[in-house]
């Protein structure tokens, strides 16, 4: 197992270097991520155990490119909101939606690198139709994604006395660095005609994405004891 530790953290090394060019750090997130599942590992097996856990609120910027890079981007987002990260979608960068989170490294790492295996997924199974029939689809694959993640969390937070408090206090200082250093935002709002077969077929997809509720395990052992 100690192998396939070694690899996970080679990738996610290769992921968040600063000279990875974007397409190569998605696809090493996406296999770490993969791998991750597979082994039912969390980011607090396969990092150093011994290292101090950083709880310090840091911001990071990622862009998402190609086809319904708007629908993809909001399922980033709605992931990160997941696990404890707060943020905002920004302007447009060089053709790419872009999403700023706030939040502590450990827990941003573990939404982008779940987002990297759900983005894979919603690819492989987005199924044929014109560009509005999909677009309903992927918005109805976001939900089931939300849903789906909300489910976990709320297993693990039953299974584990006391995390619910620390994820929520994530949250809260996350929202407060946002709220300090960050821009002022305004609400916005996004329509989708859930009755739509696209949209019902997508959160049916959504719905079957798990990360297995271990993606919310970074640290909490060590903010509890």
């Amino acid at each position: 197992m100690s192998n396939q530790r070694d690899k996970i953290q080679a990738l996610l090394n290769l992921a968040q270097h600063a000279n990875t060019p974007q397409a190569e750090a998605e696809t090493a997130l996406a296999l770490a991520s993969k791998l991750m599942q597979k082994h039912g590992l969390s980011h607090d097996d396969v990092t150093d155990a011994q290292k101090p856990e950083d709880t310090a609120v840091v911001v990071r910027r990622f862009r998402v490119y190609g086809p319904y890079r708007v629908r993809r981007q909001n399922i980033l987002y709605a992931i990160g909101l997941a696990h404890s990260c707060a943020g905002y979608r920004a302007d447009d960068e060089d053709g790419a939606c872009v999403v700023v989170f706030y939040g502590r490294d450990a827990d941003i790492t573990a939404a982008y690198t779940l987002f990297g295996a759900a983005d894979m997924m919603g690819l492989r199974l987005l199924p044929r139709g014109d560009r509005s029939w999909r677009t309903s689809w992927w918005q109805g694959f976001q939900r089931g994604i939300t849903e789906a993640l909300a489910g976990a969390k709320k297993e693990f937070i039953a299974e584990t006395p006391g995390s619910g408090l620390v994820l929520a206090d994530r949250m809260k200082r996350a929202e407060s660095e946002l709220r300090a250093k960050g821009p002022r935002l305004t609400g916005g709002y996004s329509y989708s005609d859930t009755s739509s077969g696209a949209y019902s077929s997508g959160h049916s997809a959504g719905r079957g994405f798990s990360s297995g509720g271990r993606s919310f395990t970074s640290g909490i052992r060590g903010e509890l004891g």
